[in-house]
């Protein structure tokens, strides 16, 4: 993780492209943290110690001894690299400015905004769709109650849990079928920009 003052300083270093705002699923319930991580996806070794030798000497001093000590093979050989590369979550966004995040585990059930730049952990679940009028179908309350009753529950508090091929593969979506106009999906979507911005 890196402060928002290691963040610019590699910015200024020339890093800019590979400082990438990173958030969990407490950040997204609670209050939203500013840490940054670095983002070499794409790159060997070779290439980032090349084009940012600054990054490079970050992550060779704070995460390779870390990771020398990883019982997992690919984090020890890839130490530069930030944990998974998740190939299919990068493929889906590619393009979008924005995409939807909840939580995992959450008490309450939260859907909103997050920036194509950032780089959620990985019990931030990703619904890779940019449009708000999404955005307002997933954060109802009939979705909701959805969810929790095809979701699972964990923990003392009995938190619920969002899973992607129960929760959202099988909503039935509203469509023109179910009685959705065109100024009704308009006026969801204004609804759920504002308070997506709220």
């Amino acid at each position: 993780l890196l402060s928002p003052a290691e963040a610019d300083a590699m910015r200024v270093a020339g890093s800019a492209a590979l400082v990438k705002r990173y958030f969990t699923g407490r950040d997204l319930m609670q209050t939203m943290r500013e840490q940054y991580v670095l983002d070499t996806f794409g790159m060997d070794g070779t290439t980032l110690r090349d084009r940012h030798p600054s990054a490079y000497q970050w992550l060779f001093d704070r995460v390779k001894p870390e990771r020398d000590l990883n019982p997992r093979e690919s984090y020890r050989m890839q130490w530069w690299r930030h944990a998974e590369t998740r190939s299919k979550f990068r493929a889906a966004l590619q393009g979008q400015q924005r995409f939807i995040v909840t939580s995992r585990t959450a008490r309450h059930r939260i859907f909103q905004f997050a920036e194509a730049t950032s780089l959620p952990e990985t019990k931030v679940l990703i619904v890779a769709l940019d449009d708000a009028f999404s955005l307002g179908v997933l954060q109802s309350s009939t979705h909701v109650t959805f969810a929790n009753q095809t979701g699972g529950w964990l923990g003392v508090g009995n938190d619920s849990t969002y899973n992607h091929s129960d929760c959202f593969e099988k909503f039935p979506f509203p469509d023109e079928d179910t009685g959705l106009t065109p100024p009704l999906r308009a006026r969801i979507a204004q609804l759920a920009e504002q308070i997506d911005q709220h």
